[in-house]
This record gives C-alpha cells, sequence and structure tokens, in this order.
C-alpha cells in the first residue's frame, strides 16, 4: 500500500508539468502598489492570455493606476492657492490627481515550472489615457463671486467658474511595461500571482512607476 501510494504522488508530480503545458489560456485579476517619483498609487488589472507556443502566450491588460500624478499638475494647483490668497484672501487647500486607464498587449514566457512554481517575464506596449483632476477644499475667506463657504466644502466649481484655475487637458500616451513573476497552484485550475512591473508613460512629462502585483487566476 505505501508503494502504491508513493508510485501515485510521483505520478502526480511528474503530470504536474505536462497539465501546465495543456493549458491553452488564462484569466488573471490583479491589484498592488506601483510607485513613482511624485508619489505611490494603487494599480489594479485584469488580464487574459492565450498560448501560442509550448511556452509562449499573447496577453491584453486592461487596467488602472489610481494616482500617478506628474510634476506639471499639482504646481499648477499650489500656484492657484497662493494667488487666491495674496489677492483676494481666500484660503482653500488644493489637491491633484492623475488616474491613468491604460490597455496593453504583449507576449509572456514561461519556462518549465519549478516544484510547482511557474515563473514568468512579460513585455507589452500600450496606451494609457490620463485624466488630470483637481479638488480645492475651503478654509476661509470669499470666495470669486463675493460668497463664503463652510470650512471643508468643496468650492473646485466656483474656482474654475472665475476662471481662477484650468484643469489640464485629458490625453493620451504610449505606454510599456516590462516585468515578472511567479504564478503558484492551489487547485484545479486555479493559481495565485506575484509579480514585479515596471511601466513607462510617455506623456508630456514621462512617467516611470515600479509595482508589485498580486492577484488570483484560473487556467483552462
Amino acid at each position: 500500500m505505501r508503494t502504491f501510494m508513493l508510485g501515485v504522488t510521483i505520478m502526480v508530480l511528474m503530470a504536474a508539468p505536462a497539465f501546465a503545458q495543456t493549458e491553452r489560456a488564462y484569466i488573471t485579476g490583479v491589484g498592488g502598489v506601483a510607485i513613482t517619483p511624485d508619489t505611490h498609487s494603487a494599480d489594479a488589472l485584469a488580464e487574459a492570455g492565450v498560448r501560442i507556443a509550448p511556452h509562449l502566450f499573447v496577453f491584453g491588460d486592461v487596467g488602472q493606476f489610481h494616482n500617478l500624478q506628474p510634476s506639471d499638475v499639482q504646481p499648477g494647483i499650489d500656484s492657484t492657492t497662493a494667488a487666491l490668497s495674496s489677492a483676494q484672501g481666500l484660503s482653500v487647500i488644493g489637491t491633484g490627481r492623475v488616474p491613468a486607464l491604460y490597455t496593453v498587449g504583449g507576449v509572456r514566457f514561461e519556462p518549465m515550472p519549478q516544484n510547482r512554481v511557474s515563473p514568468y517575464v512579460l513585455g507589452g506596449v500600450g496606451v494609457a489615457h490620463l485624466k488630470p483632476t483637481a479638488q480645492f477644499i475651503y478654509t476661509s475667506g470669499a470666495l470669486p463671486d463675493g460668497s463664503t463657504a463652510v470650512a471643508g466644502d468643496d468650492v473646485t466649481t466656483q474656482i474654475e467658474t472665475a476662471g481662477a484655475f484650468n484643469l489640464p487637458a485629458a490625453s493620451n500616451a504610449l505606454m510599456y511595461t516590462v516585468g515578472g513573476g511567479v504564478s503558484i497552484p492551489v487547485a484545479r485550475g486555479w493559481a495565485v500571482d506575484a509579480a514585479y512591473r515596471f511601466s513607462r508613460v510617455n506623456a508630456d512629462t514621462p512617467l516611470n512607476a515600479q509595482g508589485l502585483t498580486f492577484g488570483v487566476g484560473y487556467r483552462f
């Protein structure tokens, strides 16, 4: 009986890599954090891939950086708050974000699994849509139209309507991603994923983001 169980165990372990090579596609949802020179941002994406060779997949990503905050957005907000304070005695707190929705397509190479852990490397090219946002929170003083507000109110609309601040326009930029990670099976068809990714967005102010992501995927 012991010999039989040992034989079954060996067969299962030997079959795992072969089974992995018969899987034709995968889908994965991941989330993590990306670090840029100016800030850090949440990063979430969904990825789907299709096998085109024994160790090679083509994949497509749809994802979003919560806030890349390039250096050409916040200075304009800071300049506006300073001008409003000196010219009108209006005190507001201004903050900006630059979320980026992106799509990327590329290739993913997976060598043979090692101890049931499947390492991989990937690279892809796509487009990022950057849409700056700004928010001004009222503290004290008269608004441009002469009215006042309650401390803590969002007065962004009043400031923009008065022409005191112009939000930078949304834009599209070329983006590429390279990285690698590991996929570890946890149940039939299911695996957890951990990866490092470097992304560059070639906006007017180029942005580099390095991130760690973790997620769950299904292979079929």
